[in-house]
């Protein structure tokens, strides 16, 4: 692992307000609503579908595989337990600034993709400052190769691979997907791609961030913040390797057939829609759900509020793109 530093208590301090800031962005204008019995049209907190309970018991959980050697390398399995073939695998990668976040908070997310037929393969991996790029992308990477070898002992299909992330976690898994298929990027980054550009069936992108010419013209909150704390630099444009980070530079016709969704009140949905744009250049299949001109007002991360409209709607439409894209032939 690389560039590994002590973190100061000073830098903790600041990366706990930073953390919070952000996440009260996306939670202020939730803590004083009530929750509906039924699903609602909005954004709201993150909440498991109405029927978890159900998806709850014909889902296997296995707790805290260390993948790696590294900082915080572990994995978590969900599988149907009435699996009787071989199943797509879906690596997920957490959101969180880069700084924050773990794979317990999208573990009712995943026992709910894993529910429609798939292994999810949920990751925790360390964080920034402690933690500095490219971290979390060799991480990743060596997920992808502890799979190679162990997803057959839980039912996974290594033919079959997709990934996915949310926040920064998307931004991760974009630039994963971009690793397995450009090499003139493995070569930069000196990285041995885990996978073949065969076996990626898909990658699930929510609420990224793509650019990072653009992303400080977001206005999202904090996000010098939180990419400085990644990078290490003062000024996380004047990065040496901040290139590597945008994925929007790296797609290719090799790219896996992409997922990608933000909500119209997310400050980094213009980052989802310019990379859908750039991909379906390049000959990417591109299946998007944006709400431009909705007044919905979704805000960042609106796809796991399963107990919304919104939220179901768009894990319905995750679902049809999974199937699909697993049962195509390659």
């Amino acid at each position: 692992m690389k560039r590994k530093r002590p973190i100061s208590k000073k830098i903790l301090a600041l990366v706990a307000v930073a953390f919070l800031a952000s996440a009260g962005f996306v939670l202020a204008s939730h803590l004083t609503e009530e929750q509906p019995a039924a699903p609602i049209i909005g954004s709201a907190i993150y909440s498991p579908p109405p029927n978890f309970a159900e998806i709850a018991s014909h889902v296997e959980v296995v707790k805290d595989i260390r993948y790696h050697e590294s900082d915080n390398a572990f994995m978590d399995f969900y599988y149907p337990k009435d699996a009787t073939g071989p199943l797509p695998v879906i690596l997920w990668i957490h959101g969180g600034g880069f700084i924050g976040g773990s794979k317990d908070s999208r573990q009712d997310y995943g026992m709910t993709l894993a529910n429609a037929g798939y292994l999810v393969a949920n990751i925790d991996y360390a964080l920034a400052p402690g933690q500095l790029y490219p971290g979390p992308v060799i991480q990743a990477n060596e997920a992808l190769k502890f799979l190679g070898n162990s997803a057959a002992q839980y039912g996974g299909d290594m033919g079959r691979i997709f990934v996915g992330g949310d926040s920064a976690g998307a931004q991760i898994a974009s630039q994963v997907a971009a690793l397995q298929t450009n090499p003139s990027l493995a070569e930069t980054m000196n990285l041995a791609p885990a996978v073949s550009s065969q076996q990626m069936r898909g990658a699930l992108l929510f609420c990224g961030l793509y650019d990072m010419e653009t992303v400080r013209e977001s206005g999202f909150p904090n996000i010098d913040f939180f990419l400085n704390a990644y990078t290490g630099a003062e000024r996380f444009e004047a990065f040496g390797n901040i290139h590597e980070m945008s994925t929007i530079q790296h797609v290719t016709p090799a790219y896996p057939d992409v997922f990608i969704s933000a909500g119209d009140a997310d400050p980094l949905e213009p980052q989802s829609v310019a990379l859908a744009d750039s991909l379906r250049i390049k000959g990417v299949d591109v299946t998007d759900v944006f709400f431009r001109g909705t007044d919905k007002n979704l805000k960042h991360e609106y796809q796991y509020a399963l107990d919304t409209n919104d939220g179901q709607e768009t894990l319905q439409k995750t679902l049809d793109f999974l199937l699909e894209k697993s049962q195509a032939q390659k």
